[in-house]
């Protein structure tokens, strides 16, 4: 598929599966830019210290030896001795070099632990694939870099040395300590300079990276609908669902239209059926609602089991918007509500239906 036709953004599960391929955007001169300017940073905070430690070691070396004569052993013991305090110099060094970069890689990449990039590939040994990331964009970008890197830092150099011609110039004649001095003063600057303009390219450097990654990542639209069906299920299947769903629940509200005390209409577009049980319920309860077919449906049902039909439009509609199947009525409906079953059970003649009522009445009058 050409590059050109991904045209839309990766979806979370294309950039999980990306991750889990080992597909980061990670820049490597961000790592070694960091690395080198916290590395200087160190042996700055360090050299008084470090110095002085080395310098007892020194000492202790060429001063203190066994009276009698040395041993492989002594000598031995002599030089891991030595090795372990060194080490103990440079610890800090190692230390913070390593907490860096794992650090700087896990703000890039976040904790991705993949073993996909490490296993072979027949692709990599294929010359015309090669030839393609040789010729590449990426490829481009890295000899950019590089060159870039050289640029700047003899720049920098260059422009250092010009700066500082007098103060190179006696060093020739000062004092040892004194120009021990400022040869290190000399070396941590321009080594800074250096060190914070690879850092800029870095920076630039990631960005791309980042640019170049999302646009690898991205997919065409039949992907996108793949990946939808992968992750949410097939559309087309949902729908079915969704139908069905549907169905079930319509036959089962009118499988209760029978039971209702009576149909409130729109005449034809809404209908809703209602059914008050006072030992259930406070209110009556709306157990079928529809419009169009539905509503012509639920009237056909209501006629057919002889249930009472009241053409109300403004309260069929209010019904119809406001309350769900198996909900009371509001409040504020009390009163509408039980004047048509008042209204119903007079007309049918039903005694007990009559108390239910009155009771609802009753109800709605002392709310």
């Amino acid at each position: 598929m050409a590059l050109e036709d991904r045209t839309e953004a990766p979806t979370p599960r294309r950039r999980q599966e990306a991750r889990q391929e080992g597909q980061v955007a990670r820049s490597v001169e961000l790592n070694s830019a960091l690395i080198l300017l916290f590395a200087l940073l160190i042996v700055k905070l360090c050299a008084p210290w470090s110095a002085d430690k080395l310098r007892r070691i020194m000492v202790d070396s060429f001063t203190h030896f066994p009276a009698s004569d040395l041993s492989a052993g002594d000598v031995a013991n002599k030089l891991v001795r030595v090795l372990l305090e060194a080490t103990a110099v440079i610890a800090p060094l190692i230390l913070g070099v390593a907490v860096v970069g794992f650090v700087s890689c896990a703000l890039q990449v976040g904790f991705t632990i993949s073993g996909k990039p490490l296993q072979p590939k027949g692709e990599r040994l294929n010359p015309v694939v090669g030839l393609g990331r040789m010729f590449s964009l990426r490829a481009a970008v890295e000899c950019l870099k590089a060159v870039a890197k050289v640029i700047i830092v003899g720049y920098i150099v260059y422009s250092f040395i010009s700066r500082r011609q007098a103060e190179i110039a006696i060093l020739a004649g000062s004092n040892y300590v004194v120009g021990l001095k400022t040869i290190g003063k000399l070396t941590w600057e321009l080594l800074l300079n250096a060190a914070l303009a690879i850092l800029v390219l870095a920076a630039l450097d990631y960005i791309f990276q980042r640019w170049q990654h999302e646009k690898q990542l991205r997919m065409t639209k039949q992907e996108v609908k793949e990946d939808l069906k992968r992750t949410e299920g097939d559309p087309l299947v949902k729908s079915r669902i969704r139908q069905r769903q549907r169905a079930i629940a319509q036959r089962r509200m009118m499988h209760e239209v029978p039971k209702a005390d009576v149909v409130v209409t729109n005449p034809t577009h809404y209908a809703v059926a209602l059914k008050y049980e006072p030992e259930k319920h406070s209110a009556p309860v709306v157990v079928a609602k529809g419009q169009r077919l539905i509503a012509l449906k639920i009237r056909e049902i209501a006629e057919q089991n002889g249930v009472p039909i009241v053409e109300n439009p403004p309260l069929a509609r209010t019904l119809y918007a406001t309350v769900d199947i198996g909900d009371e009525i509001p409040a504020h409906l009390y009163q509408a509500v039980a004047e048509i079953l008042a209204y119903v059970y007079r007309l049918s003649q039903k005694v007990a239906s009559g108390r239910h009522g009155s009771a609802f009445s009753s109800n709605t009058t002392s709310q």
